[in-house]
């Protein structure tokens, strides 16, 4: 059997060559840099919610008024995620203009719930003497 030759329109390109740009792969860099920066984002403030609850645990524990330690707990969590703002523009990630709400509300959940969990921990190990058998 003959093979028939093929036209101009049906050859397909050559994919193998490396000398061609491929616009694909900016924007793959690009969506690549911008996942890696979010991410570091993401555990700067995991971090940051661990050192607020601990601070607020332990800078707090003089205090005798409750309402007073609660406020100053909220009030390191708000200036370290604040901070933790301020790191996130200083990485220079390459967000989109539309998408710029995404360095405020990456990992804010896992802040807050970092914050609580090591700020009653902490609370904890610094007050073994309040237990339950003190509770009757």
């Amino acid at each position: 059997m003959a093979r028939h030759p093929k036209k101009k329109g049906d050859e397909k390109p050559d994919t193998n060559d490396s000398t061609k740009g491929n616009p694909s792969d900016s924007v793959q860099t690009d969506e690549s840099k911008v996942k890696s920066g979010l991410d570091k984002v993401f555990w700067i403030r995991v971090g940051l919610g661990v050192l607020a609850g601990t601070l607020s645990a332990i800078i707090g524990q003089p205090i005798t008024i409750e309402t007073n330690r609660v406020v100053l707990g909220f009030g390191i969590m708000i200036v370290l995620f604040i901070v933790s703002y301020v790191i996130a523009k200083g990485l220079r990630i390459p967000i989109a203009i539309t998408e710029k709400k995404k360095l405020i509300t990456t990992g804010y959940g896992s802040y807050f719930l970092m914050f609580i969990f090591s700020w009653i921990l902490v609370n904890t190990l610094l007050h073994p003497e309040i237990g339950i058998t003190s509770v009757r």
